[in-house]
């Protein structure tokens, strides 16, 4: 299964994973408090099932060094809040015999952005040199990830963050999301219970792939895609989609602990066809295709691939489509892309001059972060990796990154506060980048033909409908009656004051995505008070 939590803990590692063949019902079990069940939940690395039975056992016996230790586990290896593993940490420091306690508390100290405290408690973990062999080495990784990340902060991006809401996310894990460049449909992968699904023993629910329409500016409920692209068993997922929205890129589990990728071309109606599977200079042999982006024109596929000869885990390639139409050899992006660390998901952008990426090297803050290549029609690669910037990047793992034409928007899934309960789908605004405006155009005429309206006496103000502050005052040519207002997306209300008149009052929405007009027409039309309502003569 391509989506997996990167276990913290690397000493129970030796859990067994493995697809469940059963059918189980959508509910989630009901809590009992028994040891048994918690210690077993635990043990097949369900730590949501583990940590709902640890918070009934704990209510007990709240001194008990086992449980506050495997609450703690249980935090930091779910999508909860891995914050809240902090209180359980830290009541055990003094007294635990577990090796570990201080590399976990440490990390939890790492997603509260306490870095000091991390960064003190990963030197005290590495002196003592008690800890498994594999967290004795990956507390070195954090020691950095910590350094990389007081700095990152010192310079924020000025972005907003909007979750997508309901139609789109679930109490589930709703991630990896792609849009076209015009933002007119969104594709994303979400672990939630649907007929026909199953779940595993570590509680999850296998992926499937999910469609969701814009209308009027908004994503409309979201579907799962039809069983041409979902499978009856095992997990598939979207790994990439064009900026012009016609090939869709696919992972299927192979059930050999791998998967491959495979190939989707839209209709016209957007109705994706049959996958075909890419061939062998893609889908390797001796390694795993992970995840893949291909280009507007369909000509390049750049992908991870974890293949024998790159840098170190996970890397970059790219295949281009020969005059044949087979693909071209692999060739990997080089040591300016690529690093000892991994690196995963490979989009590019609607231009073609910008490659984003997830990687764990370069000066990542935490897990994986999100970095950006520009490409350089001189030495003809992608060179200049930089890390995008806090908040889009955080001390967790923070994959996928997909951007609109504009530049604008770009999309993530993360976990936050306003969230459903676990990874949700999010649309990132760009504050310093100014949006598509839509320019508001018409008259300003009195609806009783026998009283003309002296333009000169009228004001006209526009509030924002959400926040209900004045956005700008505007004044009709005085001559013509004719005005113009220039809007960003929103909701906003048109007012008029005019002696003689009736107030005047409309709302008036501007949309974007692929819902965006440039141009409104909109006349405002004044009810004189006492007076006929004649309507001014059509225009022929």
């Amino acid at each position: 299964m391509r989506f997996s939590k990167h276990f913290i803990l690397f000493l129970i590692c030796h859990l067994a994973f493995f697809t469940c063949i059963a059918q189980i019902g959508n509910k989630k079990a009901k809590a009992t408090g028994d040891p048994k069940i918690a210690d077993d939940n635990f043990k097949n690395g369900n730590f949501e099932g583990a940590l709902d039975e640890y918070l009934l056992l704990i209510k007990k016996e709240p001194g008990n060094d086992k449980y506050n230790y495997r609450l703690g586990v249980c935090y930091l290896n779910t999508d909860i809040d891995k914050t809240k593993a902090i209180t359980f940490l830290e009541k055990i420091q003094e007294k635990s015999t577990e090796p570990d306690s201080k590399y976990l508390l440490a990390r939890a100290y790492q997603y509260s952005y306490r870095f000091d405290e991390a960064l003190r408690l990963f030197e005290k973990y590495k002196q003592e040199g008690k800890g498994s062999s594999e967290n004795m080495k990956d507390a070195e990784h954090q020691v950095q990830y910590c350094i990389n990340a007081k700095e990152l902060m010192k310079f924020p991006l000025n972005v907003s963050f909007e979750n997508l809401g309901k139609n789109v996310n679930s109490e589930y894990p709703d991630y990896f999301p792609f849009i076209p460049a015009d933002e007119s449909f969104l594709i994303f992968n979400s672990k939630r219970p649907e007929a026909g699904t199953y779940q595993n023993p570590d509680g999850s629910w296998e992926a499937n792939i999910y469609f969701s329409k814009v209308k009027d500016g908004q994503y409309a409920k979201a579907k799962p895609m039809g069983r041409i692209i979902n499978s009856t068993q095992g997990d598939e997922e979207a790994v990439g989609l064009s900026s012009s929205g016609d090939y869709l890129l696919l992972y299927y589990d192979n059930f050999q602990g791998s998967g491959d990728i495979y190939i989707s071309k839209a209709d016209k109606a957007r109705n994706f066809k049959e996958p075909i599977l890419l061939d062998e200079q893609i889908n390797s042999v001796r390694g795993q295709e992970i995840s893949a982006s291909i280009s507007t024109d369909g000509n390049a596929i750049f992908f991870a691939s974890t293949r024998p000869g790159g840098f170190g885990g996970s890397d970059i390639y790219v295949c281009r489509r020969l005059p044949s139409g087979s693909w071209s050899p692999a060739q990997n992006l080089g040591e300016d892309v690529n690093t000892p660390e991994n690196e995963d998901f490979p989009n590019i952008s609607p231009d073609g001059n910008m490659l984003f990426f997830s990687s764990m090297g370069h000066t990542s803050m935490g897990g994986y972060d999100i970095f950006v290549a520009k490409w350089d029609e001189e030495s003809k690669k992608f060179s200049g990796v930089k890390n995008v910037g806090f908040p889009i990047n955080t001390p967790e793992d923070d994959m996928n990154f997909r951007v609109s034409s504009s530049g604008k928007y770009g999309y993530i899934s993360a976990r936050k506060k306003d969230g459903f309960g676990d990874l949700d789908i999010y649309r990132i605004d760009f504050l310093d980048v100014d949006p598509d405006y839509t320019v508001v155009t018409g008259k300003v005429v009195s609806t009783d033909a026998t009283q003309p309206l002296d333009s000169t006496h009228v004001f006209i103000s526009v509030v924002d409908a959400a926040s209900n502050e004045e956005f700008g005052n505007y004044m009709p040519n005085p001559n013509t009656g004719r005005f113009v207002i220039i809007l960003p997306p929103g909701k906003f209300k048109i007012n008029t004051e005019i002696p003689g008149y009736k107030p005047y009052s409309e709302a008036i929405s501007v949309l974007d995505k692929s819902s965006f007009k440039p141009q409104i027409e909109k006349n405002i039309m004044l009810v004189p008070e006492g007076g006929n309502t004649v309507p001014p003569p059509k225009k022929k």
